[in-house]
This record gives structure tokens, sequence and C-alpha cells, in this order.
């Protein structure tokens, strides 16, 4: 074990830039390396100072208390500007409180005040252009000012910070992914004029947040941007927005309206559902618990409702023919699911954590059942399958060993793909098969099916 842990530090030091080991110029208790012009300095640490450790190296204590960074400072009979902040420069410094950084820093690096859990301020200068990916990332900061020249906030830049709100300038045009991420303490949001992207999970996890204003200027939306933002209430989608991530508002369990600007040419929020459907596929892509599908929605997206926790049915029109990828994945509390004879194809892990379900019937529509579809609904008594299934997927219904009655339609089982176990801990024993009459004899002889010790004909 010893071995192993010198192994991972010697392969972390390694990983660190070369500045990090290692500082030119020491100067007031800070620490710089010169840059290739002969005129400028950046500002960087005396010591890896490793987070697995939670202390500065023994060496050094590493920055602590208030710093105030000159612009300039004197060696060697020259003056020298501070042009720069290495990346890591502050990291993981438990005693770091505050910082104040000249206005003739023009770069600050990654990570250059991660996890410094007692740092509550730090002043930026007005000239700065970019919050660097993880700057701020698990830091003690409560408040912060952006500056106003900022165009692009970095990923995971002040991810599992203690912010309450923060305003994004009208000059940033990016928010990168993850970027707020986990800031379980944010309630507010007041977002700049400029901005076109909100990244994959940028404000994911913001259980406090519980409203946002989307600008006029926004072109995309990524991927579970505000997934489990659990005090949101209401999200207007602007008519410049021409992408909505998969899972962009799930397990937004207080989101009660949901509309689209009328108009947007890409997403529409027809005939009032309290839903946001792709217009042109015509599929439902974000939904709530106060969702109605419209007649028109041909499909439910990838996880659509998943994390509706309130949603008590899934009712669907006839027009729907896919269900898609975790459209309801871990809606517990859905008692009645009607699935219409339209519907072909029920998609991976569609209905998994649907805990209150106790009876379930796939239509004879539906050709394909995917991987997972059903895993776990531990609380099904009694499932039928439809007669056009051609394909049940891996683990399709593993784990419903509450089931007593499982009732097939399927005429010829011969011609229907199994993947690998597909009835996996269902008690073989006291659930009894029903089947079509004059098919018996192909299940018994059919692999999975033939598992079952009660089949019967009906």
């Amino acid at each position: 074990m010893k071995h192993c842990i010198l192994l991972m530090l010697a392969m972390l030091v390694v990983a660190l830039p070369r500045q990090a080991r290692a500082y030119d110029i020491q100067v007031g208790g800070l620490f710089f390396n010169l840059n290739p012009d002969g005129k400028t300095v950046t500002l960087t640490y005396e010591t890896i100072i490793l987070p697995a450790l939670d202390a500065p190296a023994p060496t050094a204590r590493g920055y602590v208390g208030n710093i105030v960074i000159p612009s300039s400072i004197k060696h060697g009979g020259k003056t020298y500007t501070v042009s720069a902040i290495d990346a890591y420069t502050f990291n993981c410094n438990p005693q770091l409180v505050s910082v104040v950084v000249p206005s003739s820093v023009q770069t600050i690096g990654e990570s250059a005040f991660g996890q410094c859990y007692s740092l509550r301020s730090v002043i930026l200068p007005d000239n700065l252009t970019e919050i660097s990916d993880r700057m701020f990332a698990e830091s003690g900061l409560q408040e912060f000012v952006i500056p106003g020249k900022v165009k692009r906030i970095g990923s995971h830049a002040f991810n599992s910070c203690s912010l309450k709100s923060i305003a994004i300038p009208n000059s940033v045009t990016d928010i990168g992914q993850a970027a707020f991420g986990a800031c379980r303490w944010l309630q507010e949001v007041k977002l700049g004029k400029s901005v076109k992207t909100i990244g994959d999970a940028a404000f994911s996890i913001c259980s406090q947040l519980r409203a946002i204003n989307l600008p006029s200027s926004l072109k995309e939306i990524g991927d579970k941007a505000f997934n489990e933002c659990a005090s949101l209430t209401d999200v207007t989608i602007p008519a410049s927005v021409d992408k909505v991530g998969d899972g962009a508002f799930n397990n937004c369990q207080a989101l009660g309206k949901l509309t689209v600007d009328k108009a947007n040419k890409t997403y529409d929020s027809r005939d009032g559902c309290n839903a946001i459907i792709e217009t042109a596929s015509n599929t439902l892509i974000v939904g709530c618990d106060a969702s109605t599908v419209p007649s028109t929605v041909t499909a439910i997206g990838p996880e659509a409702f998943a994390g509706c926790s309130g949603l008590t049915r899934a009712d669907l029109p006839a027009s729907v023919t896919t269900i898609g990828y975790r459209a309801y994945y871990y809606c517990r509390n859905i008692r009645a699911l009607s699935l219409p004879e339209s519907v072909r194809t029920i998609g991976s892990y569609a209905f998994v954590g649907c805990d209150s379900l106790e009876t379930v019937t796939i239509p004879n529509s539906v050709t394909t059942i995917s991987y997972g579809a059903f895993l776990h609904d531990d609380h099904i008594k009694c499932l039928t399958i439809g007669s056009a299934v051609t394909l049940i997927d891996t683990w399709a219904f593993k784990g419903l060993d509450a089931v007593t009655s499982l009732t097939s339609n399927i005429r010829d089982v011969s011609q229907v793909k199994m993947g690998e176990d597909v009835f996996d801990e269902i008690d073989k024993s006291a659930c009894t098969l029903y089947v079509p009459t004059g098919t018996a004899s192909q299940y018994k002889a059919a692999p999975q099916w033939s598992d079952f010790k009660h089949i019967v004909e009906r």
C-alpha cells in the first residue's frame, strides 16, 4: 500500500506544470517565475501542496491570510511587471482568506484558487477576459464580482463553491461545463445580455436556485444544464435557442411552468402543454409534473420526464411511436401507465425507478423493448407483453421480483431475439407464465422462457 501511495504522488508531481516544482524569485513572501520576455514575472508558489494530504507540504506553509499581489516587483536592480498568475498557485491553501489581484495581471491559470476552503474574497482586475477552468472550484467563496470584460467562464470554474448569488456581466458569451455545478447555496443568478452558450451541467445541483431568466442572446443549453435544480419553478425558452440538451431540466421537482417563446423556430410548447417540444420531429424533449402530451407528439425524448417525482400518471396519445432512453427514469409516483397501440419502441431504462407501478401492459404494437427498460421495478405484479415484439433486450425485466403473473401474447417465440438475463430475479417458481393457446410447447423449449415452472395456455 505504501508503495502504491508513493507512486500516485510521484505521478501527480509529474502531471503538474514545471513551475509548480520551483520558483525563480522570492519577494515579500511571494514567489515568482521570470518570463522569457525579461520584463515580466508570473506569480507561482513555493512548493507543491497536495490535496491528498489536506495540508501544505512540511517544508512550507503555503499562502495564508490576506494576500495583496503587487503590480510590479524589484529584483537584482530590475523592475518586473507581474503579468500572470500560474495554474494551481493558491490551490489547496486551507488558510488563505483573501486575495487582491492588480490590474497588471492579464491571465490567471486553471485551479489557481481551487480548494481554498477558507477563501472569502478575491478581487480581480477589470481587464481580465477569462475565468479559467476550475479557477475557484471547491473554494469557500460566498460573494464574488465577475469583471465586466470577462467573455468566458471556464469549465468547473465555481463548481462546489459557497456562492449565494452571482451576476454574469454582459460581456460573457460562454458559460462552461459545470461552471456553477453543485453550488448548493446559490439562490440567484443574473445572466447578462450576451450569453450564447450554457454548457453541460453548468448549473446542475444548484438546489436552492429558484428562478432563471434566460436572455434573448442564448443559443444553446447543454445536457443536464439545470439538472437537480430542485427549487426552480418557472422556465421560459427564448426565441433564439436552437439547442436544448438531453436532461437539461431533469429532477427539477418544483418546476411547474415550462414555456417556449412563440417566435422560436426550433422548439414550441403547443397547446399549453407545459413542456418543450422539438417542432420538426414532434418530440417532447422536456416535461414536468404539470405537463400534458399533445396529440401531435410522436416521440417522448431521452430523459424527457426523468426525475418528475410528482407525476402520478403517464398518459400518452395515440400519436406516440417512441419512448426514449430514460424517458420516465425515476418517476417514483407513477401509478398508472397508459401505452397506446401506436408505440413501437420502448427505450433503454425508460421506466427504471417507477417504484409505484403495479401493472404494466405492453401493447401489441411494440416491437422493441430495449436494454433495462423496466429494470428493478420491483412493485410490478402483473406484466403483459404484446404480440408484435421481436426484440427483448438484456435486463429488460430484471429484478421484477414481485411479478406473479406474466402474460405473453407472442405466438411464435422463436422469432423473438432475446438479450441476456431478460427475466433475471423474477421468481420462476412463483410466477405463472400465460401464453397463447397452442404455444406452450414452444415456450417450454425456448431459452429463458422455459425457466418458468408454470406455463399455462389461455
